[in-house]
């Protein structure tokens, strides 16, 4: 199983500008790759407010049969069980260790699993040490406020894996991290 944290960042390291939820600030250039890479992906995990940002475009898409399995890490899971799809929109208060174990016991231990924010839950994740890859876009624009990429303080050593151009200053930056052995 590969763990890949995927995000959006302003140059001053925010995944939102400001106030306002989203990534309406990401280029053209990123929001084409980024639907493009999720259909890699039969695994993908949020937080609740990556979710609600994201909640109709994820809704229409639980109409279709093939679609990747959803976890969304939330502290009141009961809240949001009548959007629950099972085997397709699952909602959680799992650590990130049990979160991976359930998903590995359920069939997925040659998947790649896509861990797409916000900050809590990247946070989360980096600190348990199950992140294979990080890829982050870096996006032209600094905010001076905003939702930071890390929520908690963390120590991750990663190495610059590829570099690559997304559009004329729009950077996708695929980075590994140096402890490859994902702890479960």
């Amino acid at each position: 199983m590969k763990i890949i944290a995927i995000a959006a960042t302003s140059l001053d390291g925010f995944i939102t500008r400001g106030d306002e939820a989203g990534t309406a600030f990401t280029s053209e250039a990123d929001k084409a790759w980024f639907s493009e890479v999720l259909k890699t992906f039969s695994v993908q995990v949020m937080g609740r407010k990556t979710f609600e940002v994201s909640q109709g475009y994820i809704r229409a898409k639980s109409k279709v049969s093939s679609v990747p399995l959803r976890f969304v890490l939330t502290r009141s899971p009961e809240s949001f069980a009548h959007l629950r799809v099972p085997g397709q929109l699952e909602f959680t208060n799992d650590s990130p260790g049990k979160l991976v174990q359930e998903i590995d016991e359920a069939g997925y231990q040659d998947s790649q699993i896509a861990i797409l924010g916000g900050g809590a839950i990247y946070s989360a994740f980096l600190e348990a040490e199950l992140v294979n890859e990080f890829w982050l876009t870096l996006e032209p624009q600094l905010f001076g406020s905003g939702t930071p990429l890390l929520q908690q303080e963390t120590s991750s050593n990663l190495k610059l894996l590829e570099a690559t151009s997304l559009g004329p200053s729009t950077l996708l930056l695929k980075y590994t991290s140096e402890t490859q052995e994902i702890k479960s």
